[in-house]
């Protein structure tokens, strides 16, 4: 089941990268990095059980007794009494403290031989230790690494955990990225993971175990989505005429707080993080909508050719919008066949042939694709018009089997487009066509002076010059046809 705005229907040349690359990458070192950790943590449970675990063990009580954590020590007395070497080493292992303190005041109270090989012992231990991503990459209580308060959310340790966070990007997060951008998906990531790392840090000050789990991000990007969602049928279940509220992402972020709560033996401090990066959610939405979207132009309204002369009735806007949703429900079929009828009947909106090229273009080897980019590439010479022929370009060239729409005149207008606004690569690369095709055409000058000038402009004199030759050369050429 994936989610879209209602008032924004999904936009197939704009995938959502931000959330699938997240989710990729979440699941992608859970893969590479859990392997190497278990066996390593494995090896060290049974080192310090061997060789840590008595010389420690009657020295930890006191330390723990100076910091007053009563709670602590007769959880690790229950430990000791039942064996369990795990919960020992998670917790005496790692405390950096107690290590110091026996390291600068250990000869004071432990014969010389146990504390030279104690001294052997812990190097070995911190140096396997030190090479768990949880300890390098993970918010550890024990150091201030601020870099440490956005890496800890990219790594986990549990499968369902990871399991969890990709299925809430996909579904949260690709709703969100569709509505407000990657820009204000990856601001409400950032913001949640710092927000659940800093409650962490104050309501864990004694704690030795790193921190590590992306619940604080995707916290943070329910508050976020919850905010902007609020409104009630403000999505869409995607392929049905279901309507749905942000209220269903309030109650998500329930079930994940409550999930974390239990997992982590009812630890008030994650809820409390859980629940601050909800909130800087919603701060990020607040903040979006009051300086963001207000003052700049979404990226649609910047890839849409809008000019006066389009058409702007009422049955025009109507059957427009019924095809876009048709595409946003995947009835391609359905609205290929609508957009077709309204390209019929305005035949000069580009609107219309831009979304019927998007249709097409998987199937390149049809008619149909070429037609459409001959059409798009004869659009107005107008700056917004050229940027969509320059995006059309560089699919069309990736696309096409025979470039029938690229002709030699096509070519060598597209070249003095492009140079218009600087895309100076794909300027070249028309014009390099043109002359590929040994075809005479009396654009060729032209096309050449437009690109001299474009250069000198530029300050690249040695292009300029090439260009300028090549004007010179079709004005001779031209002189000698003439004469014959």
């Amino acid at each position: 089941m994936l989610l879209a705005p209602t008032d924004k229907p999904f936009d197939y040349r704009q995938p959502p990268r931000l959330s699938l690359g997240l989710a990729a990458l979440l699941l992608v070192l859970f893969a590479w990095l859990t392997p190497s950790d278990n066996e390593r943590m494995s090896f060290l449970n049974d080192y310090y059980a061997e060789h840590l675990l008595k010389v420690e063990w009657p020295l930890y009580p006191t330390h723990l007794l100076q910091s007053k954590q009563v709670a602590t020590l007769d959880k690790l007395k229950a430990a000791y009494q039942n064996n369990e070497d795990k919960v020992l080493t998670a917790q005496m292992g790692f405390d950096r403290d107690f290590t110091d303190s026996i390291t600068n005041s250990g000869r004071d109270f432990l014969e010389p031989e146990i504390f030279s090989q104690w001294q052997q012992d812990r190097q070995q231990f911190n140096q396997q230790r030190d090479q768990l991503r949880s300890v390098v990459l993970g918010l550890d209580p024990q150091r201030f690494r601020p870099i440490t308060y956005f890496t800890y959310a990219f790594l986990d340790n549990n499968s369902l955990n990871v399991l969890a966070s990709a299925m809430l990007l996909l579904l949260v997060g690709m709703a969100i990225e569709w509505a407000m951008g990657s820009g204000a998906l990856l601001s409400a990531w950032l913001v949640g993971s710092l927000c659940a790392g800093i409650s962490f840090s104050i309501t864990h000050f004694y704690s030795v175990t790193p921190l590590i789990g992306s619940a604080g991000a995707i916290s943070g990007v329910l508050g976020l989505a919850f905010m902007h969602f609020r409104h009630a049928n403000s999505l869409t279940v995607m392929g049905t005429q279901t309507k749905l509220g942000g209220w269903l992402f309030l109650g998500l972020f329930i079930l994940l707080t409550a999930f974390n709560f239990l997992n982590s033996q009812f630890d008030m401090g994650i809820a409390i993080g859980l629940g601050a990066a909800f909130i800087s959610g919603i701060i990020v939405c607040i903040a979006y909508h009051r300086w963001f979207t207000a003052n700049e132009p979404t990226e649609d309204q910047q890839a849409l050719i809008i000019h006066d002369e389009m058409p702007a009735d009422e049955l025009y806007r109507h059957e427009l919008h019924s095809a876009l949703q048709k595409i946003s429900l995947m009835q391609f079929t359905a609205a290929e066949r609508q957009l077709r009828e309204l390209a019929e009947k305005y035949p000069q909106d580009k609107r219309i042939l831009e979304h019927c090229y998007h249709l097409l273009k998987f199937k390149p080897a049809e008619l149909e694709f070429e037609e459409l980019a001959c059409g798009l590439f004869a659009l107005p010479n107008q700056p917004a018009a050229n940027h969509l022929v320059l995006n059309i370009y560089n699919d069309y060239k990736r696309r096409s089997k025979t470039f029938v729409a690229l002709d030699s005149d096509t070519c060598l207008q597209l070249a003095m487009r492009f140079a218009r606004i600087q895309a100076f690569k794909e300027a070249e690369d028309a014009f390099k066509r043109s002359l590929e095709s040994k075809r005479s055409s009396t654009l060729l000058k032209k096309a050449a002076l437009a690109l001299s000038q474009a250069f000198t402009a530029q300050q690249q004199e040695q292009r300029a010059q090439y260009y300028q030759r090549i004007a010179n050369e079709g004005v001779k050429n031209s002189a000698a046809n003439e004469n014959s």
